[in-house]
């Protein structure tokens, strides 16, 4: 009677968990997030700087690196959408802890032919971090070796990105380290770091 109480509560935890992943992400108006739509990703802080932008910090040619605004609130618009997406309405949703790519959808900046999809660059040897940039691919299988993931930070949300620790055999670890501000020469850039960006989204009302 013990092992099947054991058994049973333990399922229910597993289910609990699974459901708890799959809950909607809500903009700041309390409506589901959807793919198709643009939103300003934005910090719950006006103090500390703005929304996302393109910047060239590391590479003086082009704006290549996800980076904070220091200007303006909202930032650039993005859109969001899963890595794998499912038909109908509900496939269109944007879920807490599923793969998603996220792609700067406002942007004149120059890009030198780069997709404007989010990815993380190889190290920084000079920096010593990982840096989140734009090239990224579409799809599994496509050579991106991790994937953005939205999930909830007490009231609000954060970004983290999870990639598969290199093993020899399966099933491999999942490492997943915040999206975070990497501070440089009076920019901010977006890194994997300790320190979460925590933001909520809003939705981009065109006139």
């Amino acid at each position: 009677m013990k092992t099947t109480f054991l058994v049973l509560t333990f399922l229910l935890y597993v289910i609990t968990f699974a459901a708890a992943d799959l809950n909607p992400v809500f903009d700041i108006a309390d409506s589901k997030l959807v793919t198709g739509v643009d939103y300003f990703i934005v910090p719950i802080s006006g103090g500390e700087g703005g929304g996302v932008t393109l910047a060239s910090v590391r590479n003086k040619t082009c704006q290549l690196d996800v980076a904070q605004d220091s200007l303006y609130r909202n930032g650039l618009w993005v859109r969001i959408h899963p890595v794998n997406i499912k038909k109908g309405i509900s496939g269109r949703v944007i879920r807490q802890s599923t793969d998603l790519i996220i792609s700067i959808s406002s942007t004149k900046t120059k890009t030198c032919g780069k997709s404007t999809i989010w990815k993380v660059d190889n190290y920084d040897k000079l920096r010593k971090r990982y840096f989140v940039t734009i090239g990224g691919v579409e799809g599994y299988g496509q050579g991106q070796s991790g994937w953005f993931r939205i999930v909830k930070e007490n009231n609000y949300y954060k970004i983290i990105y999870c990639s598969q620790v290199q093993c020899k055999s399966a099933p491999c670890d999942v490492m997943c380290k915040n999206v975070g501000p990497y501070s440089e020469h009076g920019r901010t850039l977006f890194a994997l770091t300790d320190k979460p960006y925590v933001v909520y989204f809003e939705k981009v009302i065109k006139s």
